[in-house]
């Protein structure tokens, strides 16, 4: 009883987990363009698909930045407009962030209304210009 006990357990530690499909993202960020207007201001430009079946409300769009070496230097929020999402729609987003120094890349991601952190697809990093 013990020996066939044990013997499950070990088959049951070295059998190959099963294969999970990777999620989908519930948006994609389709385009992104993030230049700076002077030495406080960068201009963040761009636009995010909703490619789940679900609307999402009050979307902040998360970028967080980065210095040479990936070090993380902030994190900033921003709306597009419209900040609500129907499936399979398009929005553009025109932000201005405050420009932090040294960074040189950006990756986004997303949230939606009640602070929940959506799967984003293709989400950088993108240089800052």
């Amino acid at each position: 009883m013990r020996r066939t006990l044990l013997a499950s357990l070990a088959l049951a530690l070295f059998l190959p987990a099963q294969d999970k499909k990777p999620k989908t993202p519930e948006l994609e960020i389709t385009q992104v363009s993030v230049h700076r207007i002077d030495d406080t201001l960068l201009a963040a430009d761009g636009s995010i698909r909703n490619t789940s079946t679900k609307t999402y409300n009050k979307v902040q769009i998360v970028f967080e930045f980065f210095a040479p070496g990936k070090q993380s230097i902030t994190i900033q929020r921003g709306s597009p407009e419209p900040d609500v999402i129907p499936p399979g729609e398009l929005v553009e987003f025109h932000l201005q962030l405050r420009a932090p120094a040294r960074a040189v890349q950006v990756t986004l991601g997303a949230e939606d209304g009640s602070g929940r952190e959506l799967r984003v697809g293709k989400p950088g990093p993108y240089p800052v210009e």
